[in-house]
């Protein structure tokens, strides 16, 4: 039977310079083409003020967490719901670095103590405290590509034995395609499956337990690497 893949989408809502008409929710084609090619349905999503409604993530078997922007509420509702019931979540870019931020953030407001809903506490926490969990890099944010020339943007990723993403692609070395400015620290307590060849000190990829896999750069951009989006749909 195949696997329903929620398509988790970025968001640019509540900008205060601008007409109401400019909030949306964008899901990348390319995602859902390789979600598709992997075997998967996928079905996007559409969270209201930024949140989930209760019960709607009970439909989905795991999570492809495209790119973006920001974080809003959603991205920790969804990274929650995998952490705690265990379906595969696929994260790229800054669905890789909301792994690590949700682990980080979530630490947080259990040590300040809080009360209610988790979710709600840590949005809480992460707007009063100013929290921050991830760090500036210089030099991977590449210009955006002409359709037809995507390894114009391609770097040299470097793939840690032992790892998910190791067994996936089966190669010590991959490309991927760059797009960011931030990046995930070294200290992190996630694994980390990837390290950009050119730049070692830059976290290319994470992974949690055996649902959980990050990439920081963006293989949904062509169908040079397959293997990863197999993850969201294999036994």
């Amino acid at each position: 039977m195949q696997r329903v893949i929620c398509l988790v989408p970025s968001a640019d809502l509540f900008d205060p310079t601008v007409s109401t008409f400019k909030d949306t929710y964008k899901v990348s084609n390319n995602c859902a083409k390789r979600a598709a090619e992997a075997g998967a349905i996928p079905v996007g999503l559409a969270p209201v003020d930024g949140w989930v409604p209760e019960g709607e993530l009970e439909r989905f078997d795991g999570y492809l967490v495209q790119g973006g922007a920001r974080f809003y509420p959603y991205h920790y509702q969804i990274m929650h719901d995998a952490y705690t019931n265990g379906k595969r979540y696929l994260g790229l870019c800054l669905g890789s670095q909301l792994i690590h931020s949700y682990l980080m953030l979530r630490r947080r407001t259990e040590e300040l103590g809080y009360s209610g809903d988790l979710i709600r506490a840590m949005w809480k926490v992460k707007n009063e405290t100013g929290f921050v969990s991830l760090e500036e890099v210089p030099g991977h944010r590449m210009p955006p590509h002409v359709r037809g020339n995507e390894d114009s943007v391609k770097h040299s990723v470097d793939v840690l034995p032992g790892t998910m993403l190791r067994r996936l692609v089966g190669r010590d070395t991959i490309v991927g395609a760059s797009y960011h400015d931030l990046r995930v620290p070294n200290d992190t307590p996630l694994t980390i499956n990837a390290r950009a060849s050119h730049d070692p000190e830059t976290v290319e990829g994470v992974e949690l337990a055996p649902n959980i896999l990050g990439v920081q750069f963006h293989p949904e951009i062509d169908d040079a690497l397959p293997e990863i989006f197999r993850f969201l749909t294999e036994d």
